[in-house]
């Protein structure tokens, strides 16, 4: 089991994340763009994407700090006042293509409030060369690409997204060595 990284990083004003997180987690009908992503994954047994599965939480605060409360998914978050950026890492997120959908619903969802950003769902820990899924936040909507390998991705983003996540690593092993 090789699971994949959760790396968010986006632009958006606080007041506008909070707004966020007191809403119900949802998600909309399966459009073209749910369609080209999903047509471009690679992976065993694919069959037609019918249903998009959300959270069952109270609110979407709920969904993240789940995932910052278990440790086996080495989750961080953070938010710089200054910068207006919000960001979100789970190192062990997922290796199955359907149990990330509810977090691209939630990815989705969070388009309607956030300015620009990206968030991934790669193979960042094991060297393979997979992108599970790659969301581009602009317009007030989050955009599932068809992308599929790390060369696909901006080598800016790839780098800071790489940095960052060394970072975090990092400060998880320190923890586990105290």
């Amino acid at each position: 089991m090789e699971l994949n990284t959760l790396y968010i990083n986006i632009q958006i004003e606080k007041g506008r994340l909070n707004e966020f997180f007191v809403a119900k987690p949802m998600t909309t009908g399966i459009d073209d763009n749910w369609k080209q992503w999903w047509d471009s994954c690679e992976m065993y047994n694919k069959t037609e994407l019918k249903h998009i599965p959300t959270y069952t939480k109270e609110n979407n605060r709920n969904v993240v700090d789940d995932l910052l409360r278990d440790s086996f998914f080495c989750s961080t978050e953070q938010y710089d006042e200054k910068k207006q950026q919000w960001g979100f890492t789970s190192l062990n997120f997922s290796e199955n293509y359907y149990e990330i959908l509810p977090m691209l619903a939630f990815l989705k969802q969070l388009g309607m409030y956030t300015e620009s950003g990206y968030a991934l769902i790669y193979d960042w820990m094991w060297g393979d060369e997979a992108v599970m899924a790659f969301v581009e936040f602009r317009a007030g909507q989050a955009w599932l690409e068809p992308i599929t390998t790390h060369a696909q991705i901006a080598p800016k983003i790839l780098e800071e997204a790489n940095r960052y996540l060394r970072e975090v690593s990092e400060n998880f092993y320190k923890k586990g060595q105290d």
